[in-house]
């Protein structure tokens, strides 16, 4: 087992393994941004096909009508 260790010493672990989670806070941190930033532009895509895809189905339905009266 490990021995007894004197109150600094424990200190200084406590501060290491403290450094060491706040690294690692801000590296998920940046993740965590990063993939916000993909999910807004996703969801910007999304309602861009959807408008092209109803103007695409407008003028084909305005097509077809005008083929139908020719």
């Amino acid at each position: 087992m490990k021995a007894s260790r004197s109150p600094n010493e424990r200190l200084a672990i406590l501060e290491q393994k403290v450094s060491h989670m706040d690294e690692e806070l801000d590296r998920m941190s940046a993740k965590v941004d990063e993939m916000h930033a993909i999910l807004l532009q996703a969801r910007g895509v999304r309602w861009a096909i959807i408008a092209v895809s109803g103007l695409v189905g407008f003028l084909a339905g305005i097509s077809h009508w005008l083929i139908s009266k020719a």
